[in-house]
């Protein structure tokens, strides 16, 4: 314990030197002539002037070393300073005399002769034309069918109809027509559920002894039924006289009525040929 407290005064007593001294140096660098600096500059004023005065006396009038290295009487000579150099004249360029360039003269060439146009083949048109087309909503299957007519009017038999689905492969069928002249194709079955619920995009068009008579006819049919969820069920027996359920309005939400129930639908296609004259 004894030892403790010895040891805090010794600190308390270094620390205390301490600052004294930081205050005194501080002190000295800003009163430099304070009374406790020894080495104060007016101290050291004092000092050297008492030191010069003790020095002996008047020692004379200091006398100038004249410089022997020439006579007294030498003058040196100017250098004359060489003007400036005059700079020549450049000389003139004549300007060169513009030449005239002669005038090129244009030579006839003979043009070839000229040679006859030639004659652009003229495609045969096929014999047979579609006459008219129309189309019908249908409740049951997606279908193909019409009439095909000869150049005078009446109605040919034996007359086939290639057709099929735009991008299937393989989808190329064959429909003839009867003695009155009609022909008819099943194109979906209602039972094909799948099938049925979609759009499909077809082609017809006449074979005469297996080459086309005709151009190729595009048309598409819409779906059969709506792809409703399994709660909605159908009535296809339904149908007003513009086409639309009369229980449409019992549809239940989220259930849509099917396209077939719909005048402006197309289920079946019809199309009817017709021969041109003079084949």
């Amino acid at each position: 314990m004894r030892d403790a407290r010895l040891t805090t005064v010794l600190l308390s007593m270094m620390l205390g030197l301490t600052v004294l001294a930081v205050l005194c140096f501080a002190t000295i660098y800003i009163q430099p002539n304070i009374p406790f600096n020894p080495l104060s500059p007016q101290r050291a004023t004092a000092v050297a002037e008492a030191r010069i005065a003790a020095l002996p006396g008047d020692l004379g009038p200091i006398t100038a070393t004249v410089d022997q290295s020439y006579p007294a009487t030498w003058t040196p000579t100017s250098t004359s300073t060489p003007g400036p150099t005059k700079t020549a004249t450049d000389t003139r360029t004549p300007t060169p005399t513009k030449t005239a360039t002669p005038t090129a003269t244009a030579t006839f060439t003979p043009l070839p002769p000229t040679l006859p146009p030639t004659a652009t083949p003229t495609p045969t048109p096929f014999p047979f034309i579609v006459a008219s087309h129309s189309s019908k909503n249908n409740c049951a299957d997606t279908g193909l069918e019409g009439v095909i007519n000869g150049p005078d009017g009446l109605p040919q038999a034996g007359i086939q109809v290639q057709y099929g689905e735009i991008g299937v492969a393989g989808s190329r069928f064959l429909a003839t027509t009867d003695n009155n002249g009609r022909y008819g194709a099943l194109l979906i079955p209602g039972s094909s559920k799948p099938a049925s619920y979609q759009s499909h995009n077809w082609y017809a068009y006449i074979v005469d002894n297996g080459q086309r008579a005709s151009e190729e006819f595009r048309f598409t049919t819409d779906p059969i039924f709506a792809d409703n969820p399994d709660y909605c069920g159908r009535d296809n027996n339904d149908n007003d006289n513009n086409g639309n359920s009369s229980n449409s309005n019992k549809l239940q939400p989220g259930c849509l009525l099917d396209p077939c129930k719909n005048s402006n639908t197309i289920q079946v296609k019809v199309i009817n040929w017709q021969e041109r004259s003079g084949n």
